[in-house]
């Protein structure tokens, strides 16, 4: 252990051709939480969270359309010391630039916007939790920030009564990667989706990534 003062080690960051596939050899396994399980580690935390990507598209959780292989949940950036406080018996790692712990009492680097979470390092990593800007009662879009809504209008109820990111913001961030699975989870949510909702998504997407190919994709669906 160290000394008092003493200055703690810094790890290696991820070698750039440590695939995916290959990270759990190098950092371990990964056995995400459910929905239910996320609720039960922060109630009566205070601390305001929504579950989003791939879980936040489907249209029943407790009955999901696909396989996912990790959970994402989602923090207000401002109560990053109250999320702290509330994992104290879990590891939180940022995740960029390259995997590192953020030790108990440090400073939070600036800009951090994501940390993986695990009890320690025998355990398997729980959730992927994301640092959402916020602007007073606005959430505000981290990769453009000329885009905002009320996060009242961002974080909606599903049926299991949890809260979860509304699907046109999913499926915005989703449109970055646009993977196999990204296209597959566009393709189930779109049906689902009112007619403000599409419109918010489609002049969105236009503004923040002119030319996206979704754009046409669903534009022929109407």
């Amino acid at each position: 252990m160290a000394d008092d003062g003493e200055q703690l080690p810094r790890l290696p960051t991820v070698h750039p051709d440590v695939s995916e596939w290959d990270f759990p050899r190098w950092f371990g396994p990964s056995t995400p939480l459910r929905p239910a399980a996320v609720a039960r580690l922060f109630e009566g935390t205070g601390v305001t969270w929504w579950v989003v990507g791939g879980w936040s598209l489907e249209a029943d959780p407790a009955r999901p359309r696909r396989h996912h292989d990790d959970i994402d949940v989602a923090v207000r950036r401002d109560q990053a010391d109250a999320v702290r406080e509330a994992l104290t018996g879990f590891h939180l790692w940022q995740t960029y630039p390259g995997l590192r712990p953020v030790y108990p009492g440090e400073p939070l680097p600036e800009g951090l916007d994501q940390m993986w979470v695990r009890r320690d390092a025998f355990s398997p990593w729980l959730m992927d939790l994301l640092l959402s800007p916020v602007d007073g009662p606005d959430w505000v879009y981290k990769k453009d920030h000329r885009v905002r809504l009320p996060l009242t209008e961002v974080v909606r109820t599903g049926p299991d009564g949890l809260p979860y990111q509304a699907p046109q913001v999913g499926l915005l961030f989703k449109a970055k990667h646009a993977r196999v699975k990204d296209v597959g989870d566009l393709d189930d949510c779109w049906p689902r989706l009112d007619e403000p909702d599409r419109r918010w998504f489609l002049e969105t997407l236009a503004l923040t990534d002119p030319g996206h190919p979704w754009l046409d994709r669903v534009s022929v669906r109407g």
